[in-house]
């Protein structure tokens, strides 16, 4: 029996196909990984956007919101700053060294009251002391118009049936430097009633302004009434055994 012709296997075709299939199979190859130019330019869209340009106004207005800032913060630390100009006239340097440096600060509750307790309250590491200070210090905490050559401790006992009699109600402010000696010891007092301050034997005094002329003597007074109470009650750590 004798086979076809074309039965029997090609050599030539077979290896033909089999090129073509390999060229094809390299060609889907080459096709499904993306070019290198196409991979650097893949995103180049986000970078290159032609809405977003850099022009020099855009520049301008960056400095000038850069310039805003730094006037702006300069601005607000010239207005949160201590001022001290009037208060130092009026005080002297010794009381405004106090005011700011004093090591110890003792609160002495209401003197020439009959009723008062007389127990001295040290006010030294206490909150809210710093921001007293800072009250006391600043020219915007006094009604510079109030100022009166007057001393504050006397008003009464000079005339008693004055209206200013009310200024006996007075707290006592104690400031010392025990450590240091940046100053002499000093008294400053404060009226509870219309806020008025001064120097003990300073021959003047003022007023703080609305703000502070309630809210600082209610501070001292609450101070003065509650801390003597508040140490009384306080345990002994170490009580002494007992017999």
């Amino acid at each position: 029996m004798q086979s076809h012709p074309d039965d029997r296997p090609d050599s030539e075709t077979l290896s033909d196909a089999e090129h073509n299939l390999a060229s094809e199979n390299s060609s889907a190859a080459q096709e499904s990984l993306p070019a290198e130019g196409h991979v650097q330019q893949r995103h180049a869209d986000k970078y290159n956007d032609p809405r977003v340009q850099i022009t020099r106004r855009g520049i301008l207005f960056g400095v000038v919101v850069l310039v805003f800032g730094i006037v702006g913060s300069f601005i607000s630390i010239w207005a949160r700053r201590t001022q001290l100009e009037k208060t130092t006239e009026f005080w002297g340097e010794d009381v405004v060294t106090a005011f700011q440096l004093a090591e110890e600060v003792e609160l002495q509750p209401m003197f020439n009251q009959p009723e008062a307790n007389g127990t001295p309250v040290r006010l030294s590491g206490m909150p809210g002391l710093g921001h007293l200070r800072h009250v006391l210090l600043d020219d915007r905490s006094y009604a510079w118009g109030s100022v009166t050559q007057k001393e504050l401790a006397s008003d009464a006992s000079d005339n008693p049936s004055s209206d200013d009699s009310a200024s006996d109600q007075l707290i006592v402010l104690h400031w010392s430097d025990p450590t240091a000696g940046r100053f002499e010891d000093l008294s400053v007092a404060i009226e509870l009633e219309q806020g008025w301050v001064g120097k003990l034997g300073g021959g003047k005094k003022v007023q703080l302004n609305e703000r502070y002329r309630e809210a600082v003597p209610k501070y001292l007074k609450r101070i003065a009434d509650f801390e003597p109470i508040r140490v009384e009650n306080r345990k002994d750590p170490n009580p002494e055994p007992e017999s």
